[in-house]
């Protein structure tokens, strides 16, 4: 076991890396080029990988943290209890973030190429996933109260949001004409806030806490949402006027 989480563990870094710099190639690129399209799709690829090492290696650490976590570090037992007090809690939180990452990733794709027949989405292969979110983000906000942590609870609730505007769009019985391409820009986007801040969580944490010591490493981890969601916010509302995402008011 300790062997498959290190091993992907190397292989998540890396990819992960390559995500974050390569989010912003689609992002900038003309829509519909095909530099847009093959970077979304690589990127789309690399995320599904990233999200599903993520939820392997989130329940093998849950399954036995002492031996992924602990195994050849000299603690003694009190360091050990204090240690796994916050990270099998925060294992839970990579397990939420992992599987609302796969979430909002294949839902970029699954919007775009359903487009207008959102019949197609209408399935528990789909949306299996999408309804997963839901108990494990109570859960995880249930553990955020316990531990007073809260990014725990912060994602919770983006989590119980994304799944519930997801299953709204796709069962809803008429949308905007165009929303499918709203839908695919803000998962799209949904997905670069997640693996931004898988970074600042895990990973970055060690290098930002040399700046950001204690709870000020809230605000490094914030940081990717926030801007995230003020990037989305802005460009949804041109994306609408620009592909006329609205319904024909003579036809009302």
């Amino acid at each position: 076991m300790q062997f498959i989480h290190t091993s992907l563990l190397y292989m998540h870094i890396v990819l992960g890396a390559f995500a974050l710099l390569l989010f912003w190639l689609p992002v900038i690129a003309r829509k519909g080029s095909k530099l847009h399209i093959n970077a979304g799709k690589v990127f789309y690829y690399i995320m599904l990988f990233v999200a599903g090492s993520g939820v392997i290696m989130s329940v093998i650490g849950l399954a036995d943290p002492e031996k992924i976590y602990i195994a050849g570090k000299q603690l003694t037992t009190e360091q050990i209890e204090r240690m796994l007090v916050w990270r099998i809690p925060f294992n839970y939180f990579l397990l939420l973030l992992s599987i609302l990452t796969w979430v909002t990733v294949r839902h970029a794709i699954g919007a775009l190429r359903a487009k207008a027949d959102r019949s197609l989405l209408r399935n528990w292969t789909y949306q299996g996933p999408v309804f997963l979110l839901f108990p494990v983000a109570l859960f995880v906000g249930w553990q955020g109260m316990s531990i007073n942590m809260p990014l725990l609870l912060i994602f919770a609730v983006v989590s119980l949001i994304t799944a519930s505007t997801i299953s709204l769009y796709v069962f809803k019985a008429d949308v905007k004409p165009r929303a499918w391409i709203i839908e695919h820009f803000s998962a799209m986007v949904g997905a670069g806030i997640a693996v931004y801040t898988a970074f600042f969580a895990a990973g970055g944490r060690r290098v930002l806490s040399q700046w950001l010591p204690g709870d000020w490493q809230l605000v490094s981890w914030l940081a990717a949402p926030v801007i995230g969601l003020t990037i989305l916010v802005t460009l949804t509302g041109y994306y609408k006027r620009k592909y006329k995402v609205q319904y024909n008011k003579a036809l009302q």
